[in-house]
């Protein structure tokens, strides 16, 4: 049994029609990626089902494209340690980034099965007080709760 947390009506239609997402075979699918995935040493990854299922999400259910996103997205991490350490929300450096509104996920979307629409605007950052390093840092944190936790972005886009 896959444990998902539930989507609305126009997503899962949306997933099932743009995402070629077949409940039916969720359960197969990842199993595939862990079985893949236990035998990949140098991808250290979760392996819940939201998160992988996020990534078969992102690929229309390719699972070879989803092997490779998966790949790159920890490649990625291990290439550029210093956008992914010390990543704590707590910290008032990273509120202070926050705060200035970098980046901003809108609240609302243009409909239940509408694409999650990101407020950007890079001019708001004293480059003489913030490095870009925190600035892309803070983003990517924020995409990584958005990766994990809005089904709108994950289905629909962003």
């Amino acid at each position: 049994m896959v444990n998902l947390r539930p989507i609305s009506a126009a997503l899962h239609d949306k997933a099932k029609r743009e995402l070629n997402e077949k409940p039916e075979r969720i359960d197969e699918d990842l199993a595939a990626l862990r079985q893949w995935l236990a035998r990949t040493p140098h991808i250290r990854a979760r392996i819940d089902d939201q998160f992988l299922v996020t990534f078969l999400r992102g690929c229309k259910y390719s699972l070879e494209r989803a092997k490779e996103k998966i790949d790159m997205f920890y490649s990625v991490r291990t290439a550029i340690p210093e956008l992914m350490r010390n990543r704590d929300p707590d910290k008032a450096r990273t509120r202070e980034i926050v705060r200035l509104g970098v980046g901003l996920p809108l609240p609302l979307t243009d409909g239940p099965d509408a694409p999650r629409i990101m407020l950007i605007r890079p001019g708001v950052y004293d480059p003489k007080q913030y490095t870009i390093e925190e600035v892309i840092k803070v983003s990517t944190m924020i995409n990584d709760i958005l990766m994990l936790e809005d089904d709108n972005m994950v289905i629909a886009g962003q």
